[in-house]
């Protein structure tokens, strides 16, 4: 029998979409709410940095070193801005909001790890809104023949048996399994769409509780057919990288979903929790830093990803018919391109910068030509730490300042402040924008 699923109390009441506290959210307003959420995320990026600094350093890992570099800027007090009369354009009306500067793009950043939750909350509440939920023929194990019935949605959770491996080989295995899942024809048949997300959590034995949620719609089907199922492709997984299959099955969990939003923010809230980092073996937080692409943690599949598709071509659609009225086709062009990134499902690199491609001025031996660009990873092994050090904060000096001369032109009369209250300095500023003036470089808003 399915269960009916009920949000906990604690993730439908956090408005912000973000990670649980420690310290009760509800005593606070809805600005202190996102200080305290902002406070929250700087204080475990530090952390997280320091302690992977703290193993890169004995293990003189140069790659993990450079990582925990750009964790610490992404983390930095500074690298957060705050502005308490944002101006909603639809509605006229102002409102508090905090941001980044820059974004690392780690996956032990909380803070990309939290846009990128929220960017595919966007995706999954937009998708989900414009897909119908049918009436389907189907056998019925209660009546023992075909019916026909409505479609409803629902929550289900596949998790992966304890094995005594690092969260890299973890995952490539939960990928081998889930591989195989999507493509039985059991799975096409009771579950025609799709949104999957992988979060796993760290045990005291140092394994890792790797599970994944499913929101999918189905017909009724009974929890015993799914871990039947799951079990056998888990297995076969086990197999092909030379484990033993010791666990009687794969646990699975089947509810029935009541409250749409709920689940949504319960399926696409975070990868693991944010003190999960501490609790990884030195090796294995090590060999994290050198995956340079992760397998997909947040995938849509089935009716939702032909749903996905046709948004895709209306926005573009809208956006060409808008672009017609504007003096500069292409400026525009990219700012929504940029708006309309959060539909890019594909796997993305690790820790590119997202304005990478614009150098700054007089950076050292590096070639501005997008074609030429180098990941970090390549240029430490190719200049060295020290040099790229150099590199890298000249990148993340023109990335603020870009960041923040767009945020200044979009709400020019709104005012901004890091995380600790300090005003931006609009003269420095005014000289970047020059500067960029100086060189013919479009802003793109």
């Amino acid at each position: 029998m399915t269960k009916n699923y009920v949000p906990t109390k604690k993730l439908a009441d956090l408005d912000l979409n973000s990670e649980l506290k420690s310290f009760d959210l509800n005593l606070l307003s809805k600005r202190g709410k996102a200080i305290s959420v902002a406070d929250y995320r700087s204080e475990t990026g530090a952390e997280t940095a320091a302690i992977l600094e703290r193993h890169a350093l004995k293990a003189d890992h140069k790659i993990a070193l450079g990582y925990a570099e750009r964790l610490q800027a992404c983390s930095d007090r500074y690298n957060f801005y705050m502005c308490d009369d944002f101006v909603d354009f639809q509605t006229g009306e102002t409102f508090f909001g905090f941001g980044n500067l820059l974004g690392c793009g780690l996956k032990l950043c909380p803070n990309c790890t939290a846009r990128a939750a929220a960017r595919n909350r966007k995706i999954s509440l937009r998708v989900l809104d414009n897909t119908d939920l049918q009436n389907r023929e189907h056998f019925c194990f209660i009546t023992g023949g075909y019916i026909v019935e409505q479609e409803q949605h629902r929550f289900v959770t596949l998790t992966m048996p304890k094995i005594f491996k690092s969260l890299k080989v973890t995952s490539k295995i939960k990928k081998r399994a889930w591989d195989l899942f999507r493509k039985l024809k059991f799975t096409k048949t009771y579950f025609p769409a799709i949104i999957k997300t992988a979060e796993f959590t760290v045990r005291a034995d140092r394994t890792y509780h790797y599970h994944l949620h499913l929101l999918a719609i189905s017909y009724f089907v009974p929890e015993a057919l799914i871990k039947e199922a799951w079990t056998s492709c888990v297995r076969t997984a086990f197999d092909e990288f030379g484990i033993e299959f010791e666990a009687t099955q794969a646990n699975v969990n089947l509810k029935l979903i009541y409250d749409l939003h709920g689940a949504v923010k319960e399926v696409c809230k975070y990868i693991t929790k944010s003190d999960s980092w501490e609790k990884i073996p030195a090796e294995h937080l090590l060999e994290i830093t050198e995956i340079r692409r992760w397998d997909r943690m947040f995938e849509i599949s089935g009716r939702f990803r032909q749903t996905l598709a046709k948004l895709k071509v209306q926005d573009a659609a809208a956006a060409a018919a808008l672009s017609s009225f504007l003096d500069n086709k292409s400026t525009f062009a990219e700012g929504m391109a940029r708006e309309l990134d959060y539909f890019n499902t594909d796997v993305i690199t690790d820790g590119e910068l997202s304005e990478a491609s614009e150098i700054a001025e007089d950076s050292v031996e590096i070639s501005s030509e997008k074609q030429k660009r180098k990941s970090w990873r390549d240029l430490i092994e190719e200049v060295g730490l020290d040099k790229y050090r150099e590199i890298f904060y000249r990148q993340v000096e023109y990335t603020r300042n870009m960041r923040k001369l767009r945020l200044i032109i979009k709400y020019p009369d709104s005012t901004f402040t890091d995380l600790d209250g300090r005003a931006w300095d609009l003269v420095e500023i005014e000289a970047f924008a020059q500067r960029i003036a100086s060189r013919g470089i479009e802003l793109g808003i």
